[in-house]
């Protein structure tokens, strides 16, 4: 949610930033935070604005969009995608005004200003989003290596906003199960909800992947993700490189925020025939008879311990011969 500043681009120290964005924050503000955390009234307009300031010596155009915050698929709050939609209303989206580009001469301070509609009945929970601020040019994607590199910079400034104090209990829901690939390797894609306008950061995730009837956890994953409010996303959980068999199937997620409150989701799903066609497309799949490196290791230490028997008990009978 702080004022943060990236690149999309691995090649960053290439390129210079060209501008600055910093939030003016108004007297609604209710926290020393440099981003947006407001306490707003049901029925007001309210006006936000960004000052931006030009620190090359060439003009530049600045897009400036107010955006939903989502969920991305690391598990990470994501305020950088214009238009994503999400569980409920009203959105940051809703109620913010259009997209503003704002041309800069060398070296200028120039504002932004954008006016929020807050629903007459006003919202329970939190509406959450950002201005994601980023330079608008004509150039095309860099190719490097066969990967495509947009060298972008932006900000984005979050806006956290409230309405009213009541309460509101957290709610998920593990909505749909696919199998897929992922970079072209087997992946399983859970899609995982936060159903209310509730922010939940830092929740520590673990998925567990079984087969119905049989004993044991084909699949794992733990991590730490964070959900914005009403968002949705796919969790990727890796199939290491097994190959997917007909069948059925149950996922397992538990999640526990940092006060210690737990969930569990479960969700059973089934791969079938038309899915093991994947394993044709995949990087790499193992074979049924492919050993481990488990397995390898094992064999070699029988091995050993096998030679070293036999040379010892070579040895111990010509010592008994002579």
């Amino acid at each position: 949610m702080i004022l943060l500043y990236f690149s999309a681009s691995s090649f960053a120290d290439q390129n210079k930033v060209s501008f600055d964005a910093e939030a003016i924050l108004p007297e609604n503000q209710i926290s020393e935070a440099s981003y947006f955390d407001l306490k707003v009234q049901a029925g007001i307009q309210q006006k936000l604005t960004i000052q931006l300031t030009n620190t090359s010596n060439r003009q530049v155009n600045v897009k400036v969009e107010a955006n939903n915050a989502v969920t991305n698929s690391n598990g990470a709050v994501d305020y950088s995608k214009h238009g994503e939609k999400l569980l409920g209303s009203p959105t940051f989206e809703e109620i913010a005004s259009k997209p503003q580009t704002i041309t800069l001469k060398p070296q200028e301070i120039r504002q932004a200003t954008f006016q929020l509609d807050i629903p007459k009945q006003g919202f329970d929970g939190t509406i959450l989003g950002g201005f994601y601020c980023y330079e608008e040019t004509k150039e095309k994607e860099e190719k490097n290596d066969g990967f495509s590199l947009a060298n972008k910079f932006a900000y984005t400034i979050g806006a956290q906003l409230s309405c009213s104090d009541k309460k509101i209990d957290p709610e998920f829901a593990l909505s749909k199960v696919k199998s897929g690939l992922q970079n072209g390797y087997l992946t399983l894609f859970a899609t995982l909800e936060n159903k209310q306008p509730v922010l939940m950061s830092q929740m520590q995730m673990e998925a567990e992947i079984t087969k119905k009837g049989k004993d044991g956890v084909l699949h794992q994953l733990s991590k730490k993700i964070s959900m914005a409010p009403r968002s949705k996303f796919e969790l990727p959980i890796s199939w290491e490189n097994k190959p997917l068999k007909k069948g059925f199937y149950e996922l397992t997620i538990h999640l526990k925020d940092a006060l210690g409150k737990k969930w569990t989701l479960v969700k059973a799903f089934e791969i079938k025939g038309d899915d093991e066609k994947l394993n044709k497309e995949a990087v790499h799949v193992e074979k049924e008879d492919e050993p481990t490196d488990t397995m390898m290791y094992f064999f070699l230490a029988f091995c050993l311990i096998v030679i070293i028997c036999l040379v010892w008990y070579i040895s111990k009978l010509k010592r008994e011969k002579s």
